[in-house]
């Protein structure tokens, strides 16, 4: 039987703790448990003992006590049932007695794990609902960041256009105050050459 490595669900973690509750309930071992809902559940003994005693133990404490106690009284009913072979009636008494017992157990233990099924879908419900705000949160990110990028290649682009104006300007004014040089000195040299003529 090939074991299956996938992640519990509601249905397996169910099936799981009934099988747990069952075995506690009728004086069996819980690795009788394990071992017969890891066959239900097509999963290892060890994976189904791992789940319930890491995660779901907790949630059956009281489910798990009312078992305990059910079994108690059952072994002390057989107990008395033995020693009082004679008294038939007192036999079928408790044997009704447990049956009602049983029922009032399977009652509390189908409510205690109403209980936690509810909370585990509330639970799954309002997971699903801040993963997707987180997808679409992710998703608006990515968006802008994607924005981002492209005004700051639109930056570095002025940028860099910024500098080759600059450095063209820069060589045109240091021609324009080259030229104003030359101006003044020609016009200089022409004004004493004048007065060399005129004087």
């Amino acid at each position: 039987m090939e074991t299956r490595k996938d992640s519990w669900n509601v249905e397996a973690d169910l099936l799981l703790s009934q099988t747990v509750l069952q075995h506690i309930e009728t004086g069996s071992t819980q690795l009788k448990a394990f071992e017969e809902a890891s066959e239900k559940l097509n999963r290892s003994k060890a994976a189904c003992g791992f789940r319930w005693n890491n995660f779901l133990r907790k949630q059956y404490e009281l489910a798990i006590g009312e078992a305990k106690r059910t079994r108690s009284r059952i072994k002390d009913d057989g107990n008395s049932a033995s020693i009082n072979n004679s008294h038939t009636a007192l036999v079928d008494d408790s044997q009704k007695k447990s049956t009602k017992e049983k029922t009032s157990v399977e009652e509390k233990i189908i409510h205690s794990i109403q209980v936690p099924t509810q909370l585990n879908h509330e639970f799954l419900i309002t997971f699903n609902e801040v993963m997707n705000q987180l997808g679409h949160n992710i998703t608006k990110l990515r968006q802008m960041t994607i924005e981002l990028a492209e005004r700051l290649e639109e930056s570095n682009a002025q940028n860099t256009k910024l500098k080759s104006d600059y450095a063209s300007l820069q060589n045109e004014i240091t021609k324009a105050v080259d030229m104003n040089v030359l101006i003044r000195l020609a016009d200089k040299v022409s004004n004493q050459n004048l007065e060399q003529i005129t004087g």
